[in-house]
């Protein structure tokens, strides 16, 4: 798709043909590295164990084609070890895997097409010793990585924590490489809610964080900056994007001129009815004197909060959004920010509408966060929705709008910058 196609709508249509079996073949390693976390206790693993969950996700190319049987080199040695069965390879690899005995979620996981990087041979060998030199800080983050919930803070934490640890060094120690390349898609296929992306040298993913601005950023800031890409455009998890990560590029609305998304066509027919009594009961009080006074209590409150920030408001009939901070986290990402002074279910639901809509239409619609900001925190179930939403949390303890708490990914870059 050219670089000036502008009203994209989703990203499926490009899912075909070797890209739609690639992503098969992802989400296969993930039901296969799930199922194995599920039968062997990951504080159990010995450093060959986290060596061979790492075969796992390597496959073998020849020139530009997968050496399909990369199986009988890695996934059946790995499922052997790991599970203390002799190997005995077949003719085929359900032939191979069947007399292993392997638990049955395992086994048939296993009988699929799975792999996930082409690893470097230069390294393979290499992360064998790297696996025992870290052993325990590996088990943590494997434990972590099976355990992930909707809050995405905890992913980027991972990020951060996998990017401490030390590179991997070659055989005759002239060259390394970064753990992320080793660990991330590992961390992808444990992930429950396949959002931790795979961050590694591949060409496509490199250019996808160019587009980004996160080429010479933080492990931590690409892994923000590509599962804020989950959701949009259709993706629907990390698998996906790293299938269409140069299909994603073109998709960056700054490469057209278009902002903002165009009005749909004028239809027939008569207005919908409210079906919902909480939308309804929301809409209704939006329209009062009160909640406006309340509304823009909070929004200047907000202001004098970021007064060191650039701030701005939608003004476009298709895009009145309440907020925009710019550059809230001081490596390039925007933060756009519904305001809704009752964290009641209608509310909630009209915020993650707006917010939906309103990004669709920003010229950094691949960098910028979402917020909700309410006055006093909205019910834990609604809390949850939001984060699994990749919607942050922003509230004021008080109608006095004093002091201001948050939940999320953005939390941690909005507190930081309040103490600022």
């Amino acid at each position: 798709m050219p670089s000036g196609s502008q009203h994209v709508a989703t990203v499926l249509p490009m899912l075909t043909g070797w890209k739609a079996q690639w992503y098969e073949t992802e989400k296969n390693t993930g039901v296969l590295c799930k199922a194995i976390l599920a039968s062997l206790a990951p504080k159990n693993l010995s450093s060959d164990d986290l060596w061979n969950l790492l075969r796992l996700t390597w496959i073998t190319v020849n020139g530009q084609d997968v050496f399909r049987g990369h199986w009988k080199l890695l996934k059946a040695p790995a499922l052997a070890h790991l599970y203390r069965r002799p190997l005995h390879v077949g003719n085929d690899l359900s032939s191979t895997v069947q007399p292993m005995s392997l638990p049955k979620a395992v086994a048939d996981a296993a009988c699929q097409e799975t792999g996930v990087v082409n690893f470097r041979n230069v390294w393979r060998n290499s992360c064998r010793a790297w696996c025992a030199a870290n052993h325990q800080r590996l088990v943590n983050i494997i434990r972590r990585a099976a355990k992930l919930p909707s809050n995405d803070q905890r992913r980027f934490e991972l990020a951060a924590e996998i990017e401490s640890l030390p590179s991997v060094k070659s055989p005759g120690g002239n060259s390394e490489v970064g753990p992320a390349a080793v660990l991330t898609p590992l961390v992808a296929c444990l992930d429950p809610s396949m959002k931790f992306p795979i961050v590694n040298g591949r060409d496509s993913v490199k250019g996808l964080l160019r587009e980004l601005g996160l080429a010479n950023q933080t492990l931590e800031a690409q892994v923000k900056g590509l599962v804020n890409l989950i959701g949009q455009f259709g993706i629907e998890n990390a698998f996906m994007l790293d299938a269409l990560a140069e299909d994603v590029v073109t998709l960056n609305p700054k490469s057209s001129n278009a902002t903002v998304a165009p009005p749909l066509p004028k239809q027939r027919g008569s207005q919908l009815p409210y079906l919902d009594e909480a939308e309804h009961t929301a809409t209704s009080k939006a329209k009062t004197i009160t909640y406006r006074d309340r509304h823009d209590k909070m929004t200047n409150r907000i202001k004098d909060l970021f007064s060191g920030f650039t701030l701005m408001r939608g003004t476009d009939p298709e895009c009145r959004y309440d907020v925009l901070v710019k550059n809230y986290d001081l490596a390039g990402r925007d933060l756009l920010i519904e305001a809704k002074p009752d964290p009641d279910r209608g509310s909630v639901r009209i915020a993650i509408g707006q917010l939906f809509d309103y990004r669709r239409s920003l010229p950094h619609r691949l960098g910028t966060d979402l917020a909700i900001l309410t006055i006093s925190k909205p019910p834990q179930n609604y809390a949850d929705l939001l984060l699994d939403l990749q919607i942050s949390l922003l509230w004021f303890t008080s109608q006095s709008c004093g002091s201001l708490k948050g939940a999320g990914k953005v939390w941690e870059s909005v507190r930081k910058a309040l103490k600022g």
